[in-house]
C-alpha cells in the first residue's frame, strides 16, 4: 500500500510539474508558432507576415492581425486547420479590411504536405469552412 502511494504521488508529481511548464511557457510557444508561421510564408514567397499580437481565440482557431509588403496592417488572420479524410492540414485564411478586397478571404496551406494534399480537398469542404469564417467576421 505504501508503494502504491509512493507511485501514485510521483506520476502525480510529474504530471503537476508538466502541466506548470506548459501553461508557463505559452507565450514562448505562441512567439515560436508565429515565426514558423511566418517562415513558411516567406518559403512560399508571401509578402504578408503574421504580427505576433493575439487578437482572439475562436471554436475555429486563432486571429492575428497581418501586414503587408509596405509593413501597414492589411486585416486579420485566422490560424486554423482542416481536417481531410482523418488528415490535419494546417491552413491560414487572410480577411482583409481595406481596400477593393475588403471582407475577401483567402484560404492558403502553411506546410509541405497541407500544398500537396490541398488541391485534393473538395471546393464544397473549403466552402463549409469560409462560410465560418465569414460568420466569425461578420456581427
Amino acid at each position: 500500500m505504501k508503494n502504491t502511494g509512493i507511485v501514485l504521488a510521483w506520476i502525480a508529481g510529474t504530471l503537476f510539474v508538466g502541466w506548470l511548464l506548459f501553461f508557463s511557457t505559452r507565450s514562448l510557444q505562441s512567439d515560436m508558432f508565429i515565426q514558423a508561421v511566418n517562415k513558411t510564408l516567406t518559403q512560399a514567397e508571401d509578402v504578408r507576415r503574421v504580427e505576433k499580437e493575439l487578437l482572439g481565440r475562436t471554436s475555429l482557431g486563432n486571429w492575428y492581425r497581418f501586414v503587408g509588403a509596405n509593413g501597414e496592417v492589411e486585416g486579420n488572420a485566422l490560424l486554423f486547420s482542416m481536417f481531410d479524410n482523418g488528415i490535419l492540414v494546417p491552413c491560414i485564411a487572410f480577411v482583409s479590411i481595406a481596400g477593393e478586397n475588403a471582407g475577401k478571404i483567402e484560404i492558403l496551406p502553411l506546410n509541405n504536405h497541407a500544398r500537396a494534399v490541398f488541391p485534393y480537398i473538395h471546393q464544397g469542404e473549403i466552402d463549409i469552412y469560409r462560410r465560418r469564417i465569414e460568420k466569425e467576421i461578420l456581427p
